[in-house]
């Protein structure tokens, strides 16, 4: 290991230093929103369109 690679991972370091990321977890466990809630949001989102007079309603 040289000095140069020393050198080059202080750098690596200084750039990629941790940082803290919040997440929002769903009620089963998985990332908000998981695909349930997904899918819930697209027929909940679809049927409002439809009966609001929106894209797609006859």
């Amino acid at each position: 290991m040289s000095a140069q690679d020393v050198e080059d991972a202080d750098d690596i370091l200084f750039a990629h230093p941790p940082r803290v990321v919040t997440r929002w977890l769903c009620g089963c466990g998985e990332d908000y929103p998981c695909t349930e809630v997904r899918f819930a949001r697209l027929v909940k989102a679809t049927h409002s369109a439809a009966t609001t007079g929106g894209e797609g309603s006859p």
